[in-house]
């Protein structure tokens, strides 16, 4: 395939009839604007202008013939860029001179500009610390068009680091938790679960972060928690140790003995093999308060655990049995509703006030704990308004077959009916603890 050189020609030329007429454009535009051109250097390269103001730049012709208005542009909208900034420049150094006399910063005024191309002026600042910094108009306010609260950047960082570590200090004081390590920008912080986390101070983002419910670890055994509170309004405990998932089944068994997976976006309609009507106000309550202790199967740790049943108590003591915790040390029977859901919740406040952590899940606890948590049952029980209490030691032969029987010493089994007296009317207790 040959190419006809006259056909090259053509095109170049008739290239350079339209180049030649948009430089005429461009040279038009620059007298409307009152320019000097210092020299011109085609329609792309890059041409020193001088505006009427004196202010020098540079620009290509091609930008400027391809702008939406080259021509016919009002006066007041020029389009030198330091001579259509010049009253929002001139506000800009009126705000930074203020806001220096105000905070007892000096400026030195410079022969630079910023390199904004707008024409703020650079100044050597010093701040009343001794601090030396450079600023402009353009320092003095925030994007919100507001003065600056600190002008000088280091005296401004050291606030910000200052504000960061403090939200940490008020942190630390909410939730009880303990500093590892202490940075220049930075702290380790360790929940009072153990749980480590490192705060940064370096940005206003990441000193959002810093906040009481920080720990993502103990937000899932809060999540756990109310998980096995709202299963025991359904009349199911929850067998599982730790929080899982919102749509994963977690172990769990009702209280007519059925074990299935409860998932926690699908608690509406409770165990799945017990008939419907069951549930809606048929629930047994829970009516029993128990504590027992043993070497915990999942664990290997000597545990104890205080928990609620229904009934007599029987499945929930078995399957603790089956598990390793055995011994039983308290079990108060026959509670009027609502009481022994008001006494675990006591309880487990009163462990977690005396730094007591649970060993997994939310309600077990290593094996020290049980004169705490039997003083803490005690307390409540006895500070009950129109109530008071006969405790009684059970003899080994009533306890369940399925849980290993004690030393007669080591169990206090108290049942409402022949160990507890009423003052008043139990009617009128249970709807106090409701």
């Amino acid at each position: 395939m040959t190419v006809d050189r006259s056909d090259l020609r053509d095109v170049s030329t008739e290239a350079a009839v339209h180049i030649a007429a948009l430089m005429d454009l461009f040279r038009q535009a620059c007298r409307l604007q009152e320019w000097t051109l210092e020299e011109e250097r085609g329609l792309t390269g890059w041409t020193d202008v001088r505006c009427k103001a004196g202010h020098e730049f540079c620009l290509t012709a091609l930008s400027l013939v391809s702008s939406p208005r080259p021509f016919g542009l009002d006066p007041s909208e020029p389009l030198c860029k330091k001579c259509r900034n010049a009253e929002w420049v001139a506000e800009c150094l009126a705000a930074l001179k203020s806001v220096a006399k105000a905070q007892g910063v000096s400026l030195t005024a410079t022969d630079e500009r910023d390199e904004s191309g707008e024409g703020h002026v650079v100044f050597a600042a010093k701040c009343p610390k001794a601090h030396r910094f450079e600023a402009t108009g353009r320092d003095a306010t925030n994007w919100r068009g507001e003065p600056v609260d600190i002008l000088c950047p280091d005296c401004r960082e050291a606030a910000a680091f200052a504000e960061g570590f403090a939200k940490i200090e008020a942190v630390l004081r909410e939730t009880r938790s303990t500093v590892a390590k202490r940075y220049r920008n930075a702290a380790e912080i360790r929940c009072r679960r153990g749980h480590l986390h490192t705060f940064y101070v370096d940005s206003h983002q990441e000193r959002e972060v810093i906040r009481p419910d920080f720990c993502g670890a103990c937000d899932k055994i809060a999540k756990f928690q109310k998980f096995s509170e709202r299963a025991k309004d359904l009349g199911v405990t929850v067998l599982e140790s730790q929080w899982i998932a919102a749509s994963r089944a977690h172990r769990a068994v009702c209280f007519a003995g059925h074990e299935f997976g409860l998932i926690p976006n699908k608690m509406k309609r409770g165990c799945p093999e017990c008939p419907r009507g069951m549930y809606g106000g048929t629930v047994p309550p829970h009516d029993v308060y128990y504590i027992v202790s043993g070497l915990d199967a999942t664990t290997s740790r000597e545990t104890v655990k205080p928990g609620i049943s229904s009934g007599s108590g029987y499945n929930r003591l078995r399957q603790h049995a089956e598990d390793g915790l055995s011994v039983q040390h308290l079990r108060i029977s026959g509670l009027p509703v609502g009481m022994a859901r008001v006494l675990e919740k006591f309880v487990l406040d009163g462990l977690d006030k005396g730094g007591w952590l649970s060993i997994r899940g939310m309600e077990y606890f290593p094996a020290a704990a049980l004169p705490d948590i039997m003083d803490l049952a005690g307390e409540w029980f006895t500070d009950q308004s129109g109530l008071a209490v006969r405790p009684i030691v059970v003899d080994p032969s009533d306890v369940y077959d399925a849980v290993t029987t004690p030393q007669p010493p080591d169990i206090v089994d108290l049942d409402v009916d022949t160990a507890v007296v009423f003052d008043s009317d139990v009617e009128v207790i249970a709807a106090l603890t409701r």
